[in-house]
């Protein structure tokens, strides 16, 4: 019996939509190489975060002058419990396909054509085809021995010289993260400021905090060659050397279109990446692409919202994506969060202004929100602590067509983080309660 749907790729777009088609009631199998919940839930997302929650942690606590003893950190421990963690998730995602009667394949799938696969010497036939399969790191030759996401989280050692190449949100978060635990960082990009892509109102909070870590920025540089021995030699464009413990490769990533017989059915492509319509659907009618390889942004929440998308599609429920607010996130020191687009005017509110900011000895920063004529909101910036978690207020705004009096004139609770949302939008139509401006 043929499938509605096979996935080709278990992580966070793959598993999501082939839960969704299995809620529609559809037959759905998802293949999977390696370990469910692709490289997000196993070597990316999840265990980053929860090393820069490990070294925000002894960071406030050296920072607050409390502790009268530098904390001795045991990676292995901590190799330990993140693992157990992981194996949680990655179980629970096995766990909910398994109760919507989503099959898991384990192996390695190849397209034999828009309507069959195999995985080893088994062939398996389908209605729709998607692929889900995610993205690899960019890497180069003549750079000996570095390393990359997967490689620097399993280590079980903190290093005490740790270069970085490339200042793009990987390496900030990551460098910020051992700096804080006590390694010498530097970091390297080929840029004349970090976080390329991100607006300079944000991106230069980060950039001056980056020197109190300790951290060297090596800004408008280019490494030319990496050699490893007993120590790594970093051979600079102009003839400098540098020498490390370790380095990591941080300058992006790809779209992984290789391996798995994307040749036999030659979608139409969008340069490195597979093109997609407003349904996810490929040049070829039965084929759908999602997550990273359908194109920027390289985010999990970007994933699993295509997942939505062609699930509905395949289960013929004409769907359309629509991208007017997808929030980007920056796990920086302190945190930058950005969603939806500039309008004709902005209205911003310090964090230091923030109360509950204060008490966390976390003042650098400001709310950002943009709009238009009449005062509909068209995005927002935030940069300041837990960014991540107040740029949804933001995008429900975006996404319902709501005004900067919808959130100014919300009760925001006190004290919290999410008052500096609500007195920048009240800067944008009003004076602002706890903020004046000089002029």
């Amino acid at each position: 019996m043929a499938y509605d749907a096979i996935i080709i790729g278990g992580g966070p777009a793959g598993y999501a939509c082939a839960i969704r088609l299995a809620q529609k009631e559809k037959k759905v199998a998802v293949v999977e190489k390696d370990k469910v919940g692709g490289e997000c839930l196993n070597y990316g997302c999840i265990p980053s975060k929860a090393l820069i929650e490990l070294a925000n942690s002894v960071n406030y606590l050296q920072d607050m002058k409390v502790l009268k003893s530098i904390p001795k950190i045991d990676m292995r421990d901590w190799q330990d419990w993140k693992w157990k963690m992981i194996g949680r998730l990655t179980g629970g995602v096995r766990t909910l396909l398994k109760a919507n009667n989503a099959e898991l394949i384990q192996g390695e799938a190849r397209i034999v054509d828009a309507k069959h696969v195999s995985v080893g010497e088994q062939v398996y036939e389908a209605e729709n085809l998607v692929i889900a399969t995610g993205s690899v790191p960019v890497s180069f030759d003549g750079f000996d021995g570095v390393i990359f996401n997967r490689e620097i989280l399993d280590i079980e050692k903190i290093p005490d010289r740790l270069v970085i190449i490339g200042g793009g949100y990987i390496g900030i978060e990551l460098g910020t993260a051992f700096a804080k635990l006590g390694t010498s960082v530097t970091i390297i990009e080929m840029m004349d400021f970090i976080l390329p892509g991100i607006s300079l109102e944000l991106s230069s909070v980060v950039q001056k905090k980056l020197q109190g870590f300790g951290i060297k920025l090596m800004l408008s540089r280019k490494v030319k060659k990496v050699d490893k021995g007993k120590v790594f030699t970093v051979l600079m464009e102009n003839g400098d050397l540098i020498e490390a413990d370790l380095v990591l490769m941080t300058v992006g990533r790809k779209p992984n279109t290789e391996g798995f017989g994307l040749e036999n059915i030659l979608p139409e492509m969008d340069g490195r990446f597979i093109k997609v319509d407003k349904h996810m659907r490929t040049s070829i009618p039965n084929v759908y692409a999602i997550g990273d390889v359908a194109g920027q942004p390289m985010l999990a929440h970007k994933a699993y919202y295509e997942a939505d998308i062609a699930a509905d599609n395949i289960a013929g429920e004409e769907r359309e994506s629509d991208y007017r607010a997808m929030p980007v996130v920056v796990y920086s020191d302190p945190e930058i969060a950005y969603t939806g687009k500039k309008g004709d005017k902005e209205t911003f509110f310090p964090v230091a202004a923030n109360g509950r900011a204060l008490g966390m000895d976390a003042t650098a920063g400001s709310y950002w929100i943009y709009y238009k004529e009449g005062g509909v909101i068209t995005g927002g910036g935030i940069v300041g602590p837990h960014a991540s978690e107040l740029i949804s207020e933001i995008s429900l705004a975006v996404e319902s067509g709501l005004s900067l009096m919808d959130i100014g004139m919300t009760i925001h609770p006190h004290p919290t983080l999410s008052e500096g949302v609500h007195e920048s939008a009240e800067g944008g139509y009003r004076k602002q309660l706890h903020y004046k401006t000089v002029g």
